[in-house]
Formats: structure tokens, C-alpha cells, sequence
């Protein structure tokens, strides 16, 4: 998993502990890896932020703890990266038995 995006919405899913927010810099910081900061903070504000299942609150960066949210994460990972349905099954908690249904 090379693409910026793609680490931020993966270490979301890895770190979401029920909901809870990620300060902005511990995130970048997490995804950071030898990538520059600077450009990650950008992508952060740029492309992650604008995800439909990413939160921002005052506490932080976040993947709501709802079903909704982890379906739209979860087909945006399946999606986006090479990784396979097993694994983000067994991250992204909130997902229905039926996940991933073929529509």
C-alpha cells in the first residue's frame, strides 16, 4: 500500500478503538513512515478529509463507529488497495455478515 490516502484511510481503520479520534499529527506522524510531513499534511487535508466515512472533531480524525461507516470504508479499501476482504473484515468491526455483498 504505497498511496498516501490509501496508508491514512488504512491506519483510520487500524486505530478507530471505537471511534475515538487521532490527533492530526499523531496521524501524520503514524502514516508518516520517510515520507515528508509537509506533504502528508496535505494530503490529509486535501484527499483523506474529504472521504464521506472521515470525521474531524475537535478531538481529532476519525472513522465513525457506525455500520455506515465502516461498509463505506471498507468498499473504499477493497477499492483502493490490494487488500483483501478477510483482513478488512477483520479490522473494520461495524460490518454486517453480508459484507462484501456483490451488487
Amino acid at each position: 500500500m504505497t498511496a498516501p490516502r490509501a496508508r491514512f484511510v488504512w491506519k483510520l481503520a487500524r486505530r478507530h478503538s471505537w471511534g475515538s479520534p487521532i490527533p492530526a499529527r499523531q496521524l501524520i506522524r503514524l502514516v508518516a513512515g520517510s515520507a515528508g510531513h509537509d506533504e502528508l499534511a496535505t494530503v490529509l487535508e486535501a484527499d483523506v478529509l474529504e472521504l464521506p466515512f472521515v470525521v474531524r472533531s475537535p478531538d481529532g480524525i476519525h472513522i465513525p463507529n457506525g455500520q455506515d461507516a465502516h461498509v463505506a470504508a471498507a468498499n473504499w479499501l477493497r477499492e483502493n488497495t490490494e487488500l483483501d476482504d478477510f483482513t478488512i473484515k477483520a479490522t473494520l468491526s461495524r460490518l454486517p455478515e453480508e459484507w462484501p455483498s456483490r451488487k
